[in-house]
């Protein structure tokens, strides 16, 4: 069977795959797409819960109303963007509430990469695209449920040390129809490089008009090449 379209059209290399950058204008699809990454990154930077749960509302409330007007297609990525929007918050919150603070102060200094805050700023990303792509898979399923790309890829998730004839089972129980070993395995496979277009998808969403080795260097940067290596064309996998 053939892997279902991404957006109605299936691209013939995932290299090719193409991005809306004004998506990220829309201040309901920041939130929706963006909240938890947003929650967990206050979290990091404000030790105190009800404080960091504050700030993520206010910074909720205050993009929809404004959206993000200083948004620019050349000031990077996206990630880097919303993430210097989301500290600012942070630290107009501590300067508010305490000024002169040494906390202010911690926080206004630019964070290096390594920093704890910003490892969970990535770690959240991160997860922020994974789950993004598996909801995109479950609703291809959803719309043809003969591919059973999400189940099985799911449940290869769950139990990694059954072997093919004990998942196939147990779709086979999930669904009241039989399902031999040999088809899960091929549906395994279709599903996997369904999985790895729709996460790419995802991360080119990200960046504007990335070409393939600015979607591959945010692959890498994200920790998430793993999934979608096997997929990209030769000529990168060998570069």
């Amino acid at each position: 069977m053939a892997n279902r379209p991404i957006d109605g059209r299936a691209p013939d290399r995932l290299d090719q795959i193409e991005t809306d950058w004004s998506l990220v204008f829309e201040p309901a699809h920041v939130v929706l797409r963006y909240a938890h990454a947003v929650q967990c990154y206050l979290h990091a930077l404000l030790p105190n819960k009800d404080e960091a749960e504050e700030v993520a509302q206010e910074f909720f409330l205050w993009v929809s109303q404004h959206g993000l007007p200083r948004l620019s297609k050349n000031r990077g990525r996206f990630r880097d963007y919303l993430k210097k929007v989301v500290r600012n918050k942070a630290l107009n919150f501590l300067r508010d509430k305490q000024p002169g603070s040494c906390d202010v102060e911690l926080l206004n200094v630019p964070a290096p990469e390594e920093t704890i805050p910003d490892q969970e700023w990535l770690e959240h990303w991160r997860k922020c695209l994974l789950k993004r792509a598996w909801r995109r898979l479950e609703e291809q399923q959803n719309r043809a449920p003969k591919g059973r790309y999400f189940t099985v890829l799911q449940l290869c998730t769950v139990h990694p040390k059954e072997d093919s004839r004990q998942l196939a089972a147990r779709v086979s129980s999930l669904e009241g129809s039989p399902l031999s070993a040999d088809a899960f395995r091929k549906q395994v496979s279709r599903a996997r490089r369904a999985f790895a277009e729709l996460l790419v998808n995802e991360v080119a969403k990200t960046l504007d008009k990335p070409s393939p080795a600015d979607v591959e260097e945010e692959l890498v940067d994200l920790r998430l090449m793993t999934y979608v290596r096997d997929y990209l064309p030769i000529r990168q996998r060998g570069s």
